[in-house]
């Protein structure tokens, strides 16, 4: 099938700026977009099971105003909070935050 080179440029930017959760998000994907999304109110969220889809790695890019006038790794900790419970049952997180 094909895809102009607008349309898919338009569709990875949507993946990569939204402060939506897509339907397309796995359960686990969606778990944590949720509770990002409730501790920060991103305007800019990102959340992508790298795993293969069993839940075991995520790559998240937050960027939001409450990280403002805090170092990477006080915005790190932040979202590691949040995601406390989650993570114990990862192997893995790739992690960008920003204000």
């Amino acid at each position: 099938m094909f895809i102009s080179r607008f349309a898919r440029s338009t569709a990875i930017r949507r993946a990569f700026y939204t402060t939506e959760a897509s339907s397309s998000l796995s359960e686990g994907e969606k778990r944590i977009f949720e509770k990002l999304t409730e501790a920060f109110s991103p305007h800019n969220l990102q959340v992508v099971d790298v795993s293969g889809g069993c839940g075991s790695m995520y790559a998240i890019n937050i960027a939001s105003k409450k990280f403002e006038g805090t170092s990477i790794v006080k915005q790190h900790r932040m979202v590691n909070d949040i995601l406390k419970d989650e993570i114990k049952g990862m192997h893995g997180l790739q992690l960008r935050t920003s204000k």
